[in-house]
């Protein structure tokens, strides 16, 4: 639950910026696996700090997925650069999901990345360590 409620915050916030809209898909880790690409997918592990019932810090797995037959590898570099750009304004994304009362964004920090290719499509898994609590 507290998981899907991350996802969908960060998700928000990716589908309202003028960089994504209308040209990918959203997705959370709770929708099918079967989409359509271009497509966003945000899945999230969480865990509670030092039993703590209310702050969690949570492994955001933020998926950038292309096809691999439609687009070329430098399209599928510039859409991952556009969720970058997207996510680098940590304070200006915490404010606006921290305006809203599923979850409360205490800060964020990305942690990696991994490209995966094969012969149907390009996969691209940006990591982010999320701290937060539920209001």
């Amino acid at each position: 639950m507290l998981d899907h409620a991350l996802e969908s915050a960060f998700l928000a916030v990716l589908q309202g910026n003028v960089l994504l809209s209308g040209t990918v898909s959203f997705f959370t880790g709770h929708d099918s696996d079967e989409h359509g690409l271009p497509a966003v997918t945000l899945s999230s592990k969480s865990e509670p700090l030092a039993g703590s019932s209310e702050v969690f810090r949570s492994e955001l797995s933020v998926i950038v997925e292309s096809e691999a037959h439609d687009n070329s590898p430098n399209e599928h570099v510039a859409l991952v650069e556009k969720v970058r750009v997207c996510l680098a304004g940590r304070m200006d994304v915490a404010a606006k999901i921290n305006t809203g009362n599923s979850v409360h964004i205490y800060g964020y920090a990305f942690a990696g990345s991994a490209l995966e290719t094969d012969s149907a499509r390009f996969r691209t898994t940006l990591t982010l360590k999320v701290g937060y609590g539920v209001p």
